[in-house]
């Protein structure tokens, strides 16, 4: 595994998250990222909005450093590299949306934060140079796991004044309301990891030197989504809530009634159940590739120290209605007791799961073989 975060997955859902910023020093492994990572990175996707952008104050338009030409019949994108040069050494930020899509390292990161908080996740990256902070003070929609991998920044993190923002609903406008007096105000370093919960204000500032981060963002199912899920699904066959909406008082009898039946479907166990088994069941995990074990070796050269960790982003609610990444795990069977074991503790090895689950070290190699094989599980980072 890559980050430890410190302190258990259960402390931080109940104790920070959503309630406090929290600062680990040292969290991540980041010898395996380099500025020539983002080289890569930049010479293999398209660079186009809203997938690369240049910051400076405000957003630089893309036709000052991209330049748009014919590749074999087709348009194709390139960024004119003087002119990239350039603005960056002018004090622009370079933005990377959902980078972890164009590094494994990332992506490996923001899967083990989906891990932790049970959500879906997404990866932006920050590169800068200057002295000066790209968006000022401002808070975010949802909470962000900053993650400093090369180089040191300055960030600043001010108490809310909104608390637990929707998204949309941005601080554009409130700019004036922000503390002048920061609760945090530090310099990460490479490795160290700040967690920012949704409605806190921030600043991150480079210091003069190349640093880049990584702002691994969660992106939460609201109690607003169940609630709109249940009137969407269950209200229209209650006659109460069919009936017509007029504009005298007495319709706000009408209107109570009908919101009983929504408080009814609302508190329903069975429906709140229902939601979760959807959200489940609907969600897709994009894991690496593994042709070597599952085309030619079909797990044979699997060790038993290899570490593995599940493809959902919601390990922590599998329960006896298992489906990963869309698979169905029969109840009961000794691949359910290998996903329920990894959905408590990722990072299990094989010969652990044998360990725990009293299985012959090859049987479990050909359990685990074929899980990995329907995208149930994946190999994890060391």
């Amino acid at each position: 595994m890559l980050i430890d975060l410190g302190v258990s997955n259960e402390y931080f859902l109940n104790t920070i998250q959503e309630k406090n910023f929290y600062l680990r020093r040292g969290a991540v492994k980041t010898d395996a990222f380099t500025l020539a990572d983002i080289d890569n990175i930049l010479g293999t996707i398209e660079p186009e909005a809203p997938s690369v952008n240049l910051h400076n104050g405000t957003f630089i338009p893309e036709s000052e450093y991209v330049f748009t030409y014919n590749e074999v019949g087709k348009p194709r994108k390139t960024i004119i590299k003087p002119k990239f040069y350039k603005l960056m050494q002018e004090g622009a930020t370079l933005i990377l949306n959902r980078v972890q899509k164009s590094s494994l390292y990332i992506d490996s990161l923001c899967k083990e934060i989906a891990g932790v908080v049970s959500q879906e996740t997404l990866g932006n990256g920050y590169l800068a140079f200057n002295p000066q902070a790209a968006f000022g003070n401002h808070w975010d929609c949802h909470d962000v796991f900053a993650i400093q991998l090369v180089g040191r920044k300055r960030w600043r993190i001010y108490p809310p004044t909104f608390e637990l923002p929707m998204p949309g609903q941005t601080s554009k406008e409130f700019k004036s309301e922000c503390s002048e007096t920061p609760v945090l105000d530090t310099v990460l370093e490479a490795g160290d990891l700040l967690y920012v919960p949704r409605g806190w204000w921030h600043s991150a500032i480079a210091v003069g030197e190349p640093t880049f981060h990584v702002a691994v963002g969660v992106h939460t199912t609201h109690i607003s989504t169940y609630v709109e899920w249940v009137c969407n699904k269950f209200l229209e066959k209650h006659l109460e809530c069919r009936k017509r909406i007029g504009f005298s008082e007495t319709d706000l009898h009408d209107i109570e009634s009908a919101f009983e039946r929504v408080r009814q479907e609302v508190m329903s166990e069975e429906n709140f159940s229902l939601f979760k088994q959807t959200i489940v069941s609907s969600g897709r995990t994009s894991t690496k590739f593994d042709v070597a074990a599952n085309v030619f070796g079909r797990g044979d050269g699997l060790c038993g120290s290899e570490k593995l960790s599940l493809s959902s982003h919601y390990a922590a609610v599998i329960d006896e209605t298992c489906v990963v990444n869309g698979i169905k795990i029969p109840a009961d069977s000794l691949e359910w007791k290998v996903v329920k074991l990894l959905s408590q503790q990722s990072g299990l090895s094989i010969d652990e799961l044998s360990v725990k689950l009293r299985v012959p070290p090859a049987s479990m190699r050909k359990i685990v073989s074929s899980l990995m094989f329907h995208d149930v599980l994946y190999r994890a980072s060391a």
